[in-house]
């Protein structure tokens, strides 16, 4: 074998003497002694007469001119509700995103602390003052509405009966109410009570305003005005008016919060925040440097390499046309399809469509390496139909991640099937014109290629070592396919910084104590049906808590019950005749004056207006019904929030017997959801395998050279995923996602092999150009493992591994089952 290589090769030493010659070119012939200088100037370009270069320059400018315009207006997000599923249920996915949406994920907690903490209060109202005239700031609240007292007693004491929460009007009960009411009036809050006694002798509605403040103020007091924790700092409650994931607004919102631009607070304290906005900003911020970082380190590795292997400007500049011009176009159709992209689309997608290097580094080597007689029009034409078929199998595959029910996915299908199609279109036509027609290889691309050629006749001629490649395929599949372990988690797609997520919980801890992520949401036709499956949530909390299932709940149900519900306590009071004449004689035997109670008897026969959502509407009390509202894809819905669920499955099995009730723990949720999606993924994957290998087959009509250009990519997909395990990793969505690289490559590898046998200079060109594809892919993909980001360092991670073995397995698999004749006999006629 080696005899018949050498047979079809000059002696380098000869063919070096003057302008470095290809071996491997159907007609060897010098080219122009300014390609191989590593100076070349760039205006040679556009020296050479300009036919057939119009149409591409028109159209590559087109193209700038579009990026140009539509970059600065495409918004660029890091929402990461952007990655929620859909799952089985499409409430829980339409309730995350609402929830996600809400003014819940908007309001930023505040906590000043000062020395002495005396002062906090008047710094939190002045804090408050300057931020009601903010742009960013929907409302600001430092303390109770002054209106709060007198709107509490306009809705809810002519209210009260229907507020009365499994009220008691037996003879016992009775004497006990009158006993509470003698106990009342001889405390130094009297004459509050002696206000209001003769119509409420019950005291339902200072029974009802104890169990709002301790159902939902919580932890939280109230001095000098302004809200306080149990240790002494004044909080401030705010919302923003754009999302939290609205950056620039988030970062000006974080500006004018930072505590050397609080007046007063400079030298005498600190200021804490609770907010989501501080994680989305610190994630753009990584985003962009981790995106900046890699692009740099991995194009300066890319280019550094090319230049060592062409010595050329010209190849450089021509090479990256593709890629920008795939880029580009998804740039382009995104903005038109979608508006905005999300950042990890563009990281990803862009990397993705880097999988082109692939096309632009088959052609320029069979080009140098062996060039057509007839020029560099007519080499594209000898090998466009394997590049064709890579680039269609790529993106088949990509496409079908469309279908899923991941917005995300889904957009970055479309950018990176855009951006493919661009970039092999760029390849095809935009290439040729401005390449030479005789190129010169360098002597390092020659050297390179005799060693390709030297260990393809090695491999050949060692059949042992040839088979020992899918046997060490299969033990890596198999030792690593038993330790495979699956994590399915959103937090793998962004790292949570340490420092904000310490911060933030301290804040949510002082000012309010519920589980984040955890709540029950009770829907309904309308608002009113809602708060019925509200009303019974609320049941079912109370004998949890009880049961010591929940520490503590805070629900709508103390501030709007259902009319149903009202309705049903205020009957207690009016359908009992004898109630007034027994409570008469009750408080009678405690002492008080007979008759004094004669506005309660009346207020029992008045009408009763129960209280709805439309009176509450612009009152003090407004605002704190909002959080507990939520429309979820036109239903009502309203939330309850928990703390301290000691067994969340037994309390959803309670909760279950709920009509119209939903347990939601976003962690398990999203945990379920990302676990069916990476199932659903898997499959997609597989199906498009499938179509690929059914494509190939078409191609070739041969099993043997379809299994040949198929198997190294199935291979090196399942052998990643074993290494991956291997070294300890749990298999994220990411990484399933990245598969499609690997297999994309590895298609593309495979059938490039195959493609080999119709050409005059056999595979070594092919093989080169494989190694400089895989080089340049693990350059650029080894620059993620610096990101800060998990995703891109397991996309790094996976693509480096997948792709080194996607190299091996292609051409032992075109040895094993592919080659037809000899590894290369010197010039030949070309197959069709």
């Amino acid at each position: 074998m080696i005899k018949d290589l050498a047979a079809s090769r000059v002696d380098r030493r000869q063919s070096c003497r003057g302008p470095c010659v290809s071996p491997y070119a159907a007609v060897a012939r010098p080219g122009p002694p300014s390609e191989s200088a590593a100076g070349a100037p760039l205006l040679v370009l556009c020296s050479q007469p300009m036919k057939g270069r119009l149409a591409p320059l028109l159209a590559l400018a087109a193209l700038v001119v579009g990026a140009l315009l539509v970059v600065p207006r495409l918004e660029v997000e890091t929402d990461i509700t952007h990655f929620l599923p859909e799952g089985d249920d499409p409430r829980m996915a339409e309730v995350a995103r609402n929830v996600a949406a809400s003014e819940l994920n908007r309001t930023v907690s505040i906590v000043i602390d000062t020395d002495p903490p005396a002062l906090a209060p008047a710094i939190a109202r002045d804090l408050a003052a300057r931020l009601e005239d903010n742009e960013d700031v929907a409302w600001v609240r430092s303390g109770p509405d002054s209106a709060i007292q007198e709107d509490f007693y306009s809705l809810y004491f002519p209210r009260r009966l229907g507020f009365a929460v499994e009220a008691r009007t037996d003879d016992a009960a009775l004497l006990e109410r009158a006993q509470a009411l003698k106990a009342q009036l001889a405390l130094p809050t009297s004459p509050f009570t002696r206000e209001i006694a003769t119509q409420d002798p019950f005291l339902l509605f200072p029974e009802h305003l104890e169990r709002l403040a301790n159902e939902l103020r919580g932890i939280l007091r109230v001095e000098d005005g302004a809200f306080m924790t149990e240790d002494g700092g004044a909080v401030l409650f705010m919302a923003s008016k754009r999302s939290p994931f609205d950056v620039d607004a988030s970062r000006r919102l974080l500006a004018s919060l930072d505590a050397a631009n609080v007046p007063g607070l400079r030298g005498h304290g600190e200021l804490s925040l609770s907010a989501i906005h501080r994680f989305a900003v610190r994630g753009e911020e990584t985003t962009k440097a981790d995106i900046m970082r890699v692009s740099i380190a991995g194009t300066l590795g890319v280019l550094f390499f090319l230049f060592v292997i062409f010595r050329s400007f010209r190849y450089l500049l021509v090479g990256h046309v593709p890629i920008a011009a795939g880029v580009a176009s998804a740039l382009i159709a995104t903005y038109f399809v979608f508006d905005k992209i999300h950042g990890l689309t563009l990281a990803f997608g862009a990397t993705l469509i880097g999988v082109t290097i692939d096309y632009v580094a088959h052609y320029l080597n069979h080009h140098v390496l062996s060039p057509d007689p007839a020029g560099a029009e007519a080499t594209m034409r000898r090998i466009w139909p394997g590049l064709l078929l890579g680039g269609v199998t790529t993106i088949a595959g990509i496409a079908g991640l469309g279908g899923t029910g991941f917005p995300a996915i889904q957009e970055m299908a479309f950018f990176t099937s855009v951006g493919v199609f661009g970039a092999l279109v760029a390849t095809r036509w935009a290439m040729p014109p401005f390449l030479p027609d005789a190129p010169t290889p360098t002597r390092f691309h020659l050297a390179l290629a005799e060693r390709v050629s030297r260990a393809l006749g090695a491999l050949a001629a060692r059949r042992r070592l040839l088979v020992a490649i899918p046997v060490f395929a299969l033990l890596l599949i198999v030792g690593g396919l038993s330790r495979l372990s699956f994590l399915d988690d959103v937090r793998v797609l962004g790292a949570m910084p340490e420092d904000l997520l310490a911060a933030d919980e301290a804040v949510r801890e002082r000012v309010a104590r519920v589980d984040a992520g955890r709540f029950v949401v009770a829907f309904g036709d309308d608002l009113e049906g809602a708060l019925a499956v509200n009303d019974r949530v609320h049941q079912v909390l109370g004998d949890a808590i009880d049961d010591g299932l929940v520490a503590r709940q805070r629900s709508l149900s103390s501030l709007l019950p259902s009319v149903e519900t009202q309705r049903a306590r205020q009957a207690v009071f009016t359908d009992d005749e004898s109630l007034v004449a027994r409570t008469e004689a009750a408080f009678a035997d405690e002492g008080f004056v007979p008759g004094a109670f004669s506005a309660f008897a009346e207020s029992i026969d008045a009408p009763y207006a129960p209280l709805t959502l439309e009176d509450i509407e612009g009152t003090a009390v407004a605002p704190m019904i909002a959080p507990f509202l939520l429309d979820v894809d036109g239903d009502a819905a309203v939330l309850t929030f928990v703390h301290g669920v000691t067994d969340p499955d037994a309390l959803a099995a309670r909760l279950g017997d709920v009509e119209g009730a939903l347990w939601f723990d976003q962690g398990a949720y999203m945990g379920e959801a990302y676990r069916r999606f990476r199932t659903s993924v898997e499959v997609l994957l597989a199906v498009g395998l499938v179509l690929v290998f059914l494509l190939i087959l078409g191609r070739y009509r041969s099993l043997r050279r379809a299994l040949a250009a198929f198997l190294p990519a199935a291979g090196a997909g399942a052998a990643t995923l074993g290494a991956v395990s291997l070294l300890g990793f749990p298999i994220t969505l990411i990484h399933v996602v990245t598969l499609l690289l690997v297999l994309s490559m590895g298609v593309d590898y495979g059938v490039f092999m195959v493609e080999s046998e119709r050409y005059d200079e056999g595979p070594v060109p092919t093989v080169v150009s494989l190694l400089v594809a895989c080089a340049s892919t693990v350059l650029s993909f080894g620059a993620l493992a610096m990101s800060d980001q998990p995703a891109l360092r397991a996309m790094g991670l996976t693509t480096a591994i997948g792709v080194l073995l996607s190299l091996l397995f292609a051409p032992a698999a075109w040895l094993l089952l592919g080659r037809s004749g000899q590894l290369g006999s010197g010039p030949r006629a070309s197959k069709p």
